[in-house]
């Protein structure tokens, strides 16, 4: 998990520590944390991808399914094995060294393997704090709360807030999203 539930009991104060309230956090860490990579489009957390197969693009970058790339393990070009040292690898994208030459276009005619993501002491903060403010709001839902509150005012309106509405939570992690088109 990415958001430890010790860190969870402190930001939301709530130490209960019976076994179904620990069962109960902890999937509500799991659910945000899934809401969160549904989100962003891919798996923040470290782990290395086997055999991934994309379709060249005839571009010189060659855009993969996660980021940060920290490691090139294996490059197939349409059955041609090259050497990782011929590449650059950038955030979510690789290149030919010097952008010498273009990913020959073709449907899953590219193979590789690599390293994407953050590990435990470099995950994004903002990523951390996403997760907790869901999973809070997850906690808040429970006991019969619906995740609305309301105000009124002197003339006898009504407004009402549904503050279970995870966008404004997801908002400050669009600059690390994947979108494909």
């Amino acid at each position: 998990m990415i958001v430890s539930l010790d860190l969870f009991n402190s930001y939301t104060g709530n130490y209960e520590d019976n076994e179904s309230a620990i069962l109960l956090k902890e999937s509500f860490i799991s659910s945000a944390e899934e809401v969160i990579k549904g989100y962003l489009g891919f798996d923040p957390t470290e782990q290395e991808y086997v055999d991934v197969l994309i379709s060249g693009n005839d571009k010189k970058r060659l855009y993969l399914p996660s980021r940060p790339i920290t490691s090139l393990y294996s490059v197939s070009i349409n059955d041609s094995t090259f050497d990782t040292n011929e590449f650059n690898y950038n955030d979510d994208y690789i290149y030919f060294s010097g952008y010498k030459m273009p990913f020959k276009k073709g449907v899953d005619n590219i193979l590789l393997s690599f390293k994407a993501g953050w590990n435990d002491n470099n995950m994004p903060s903002v990523i951390k704090l996403s997760i907790l403010r869901i999973a809070t709001l997850m906690l808040s839902e429970t006991n019969g709360n619906i995740g609305l509150t309301g105000k009124s005012f002197s003339d006898n309106s009504r407004t009402f807030i549904n503050y279970s509405n995870y966008r404004k939570y997801l908002q400050p992690l669009d600059i690390l999203r994947i979108v494909r088109f």
